[in-house]
């Protein structure tokens, strides 16, 4: 059996992401899909899709790429533990903490110090948000919590009106991005695979999966807990 990794800090990830490194990350969504499960909520399975998500945890070039966390003290190790089973996709080589977007995972990261370097990524700075749903980042928020600028990329709709299967757009999707400096990333598998392309033609590309959920949350001083209200927001208003 596959000994699961260690993997870089939650702290010393972030630290990294905001010194100006790119971050790719895989929850077990990603897993699933790079292992050839059937797909997940947001994605249908694709081939092209579960190569690139195993290619990259062997090689993604200068961009970082993030795992869970899973031997630390989580609280949600009853739901990681399964996961152990991913270890057979990893290598020897260096992972960082996919957990910097989990609070909930990772409840030790919910500090001031966190939450001030999470927001240097976009407090006045230009950057282009691509997204899905509205779980997470969207440009309204992100200039009301202090970024100069924001161009919002959205994909368009599926056919049950919800922003899934993204990856069926991708080239799309890239071309309509170009090589902004900073691209924030809420986009699923997709994200994962985005990040490291972004990266190689010299964006900061960060994949910040549902960070924004969370951030909502601390602003509100809720609980860093996921309850089915934040699930159910996955509908999109396409900007005219």
């Amino acid at each position: 059996m596959s000994v699961y990794p260690t993997v870089l800090g939650e702290s010393d990830t972030l630290a990294a992401v905001v010194s100006g490194r790119s971050i790719a990350r895989y929850g077990d969504g990603e897993f699933k899909l790079a292992a050839g499960g059937s797909g997940i909520k947001s994605q249908v399975a694709h081939p092209e899709l579960r190569r690139r998500l195993v290619e990259i945890l062997i090689e993604s070039g200068d961009c970082l790429v993030g795992i869970p966390n899973i031997r630390s003290q989580t609280p949600k190790a009853e739901f990681w533990e399964p996961k152990m089973s991913f270890a057979s996709l990893l290598r020897r080589r260096p992972y960082v903490s996919s957990f910097i977007t989990r609070p909930d995972s990772a409840p030790w990261i919910d500090t001031p110090e966190y939450w001030a370097m999470l927001e240097s990524l976009w407090v006045g700075h230009d950057v282009t948000l691509v997204r899905g749903s509205a779980k997470s980042f969207t440009a309204e928020r992100l200039m009301e919590w202090g970024a100069r600028s924001v161009t919002e990329i959205i994909p368009r709709l599926a056919s049950n009106g919800r922003p899934q299967h993204a990856w069926e757009q991708y080239d799309e999707l890239l071309e309509r991005i170009g090589t902004p400096s900073r691209a924030l990333l809420c986009l699923g598998p997709t994200a994962t695979v985005m990040a490291v392309d972004l990266c190689a033609k010299g964006v900061h590309a960060i994949d910040l999966g549902h960070a924004g959920m969370f951030a909502k949350k601390h602003y509100l001083g809720e609980p860093m807990v996921v309850v089915e209200e934040d699930k159910s927001v996955d509908r999109v208003r396409v900007p005219a």
